[in-house]
């Protein structure tokens, strides 16, 4: 008997180990923090606080300075095994993506033609179009 339970416990296949468990832990909230920045539940509210949608309705408060959040994933679950929430990740892409590469309003492309920007639309079956003063080039 005690050469089968050596055995099993020299045997992975059907335990891994808790490393493996950390890694799929983290490569799932990765991916689900993608989609939520990817959704637009992401809201800046002032320096590192960050507000984000909750599938149940209602926000989780995200501190990005001190990597906290008060969902129960991560009370529970990620603090002591030192995996952040989708809640962390959606934040922190956010917030890389805000340190992205300033443009100068100036700089930006813009379509206008000698100072007018030209709508079309459909009325009463016809299209028509609209020309409006381009904001940036009449100011």
């Amino acid at each position: 008997m005690d050469t089968v339970d050596e055995a099993r416990i020299a045997d992975y296949r059907h335990e891994p180990p808790a490393q493996e468990d950390r890694f799929r832990a983290i490569r799932e909230r990765s991916t689900r923090g993608l989609m939520a920045f990817n959704r637009g539940d992401v809201l800046h509210l002032e320096g590192d606080a960050w507000a984000v949608r909750s599938s149940q309705g209602g926000y989780w408060k995200v501190d990005l300075d001190s990597e906290t959040c008060d969902c129960p994933d991560f009370v529970h679950y990620g603090r002591e095994n030192d995996v952040c929430c989708k809640h962390l990740f959606a934040t922190a892409i956010a917030h890389a993506t805000r340190r992205g590469r300033r443009q100068r309003v100036e700089d930006r492309p813009h379509a206008c033609v000698r100072g007018w920007v030209y709508i079309g639309y459909e009325q009463d079956g016809l299209e028509r179009q609209t020309a409006i003063r381009c904001r940036r080039c009449s100011s």
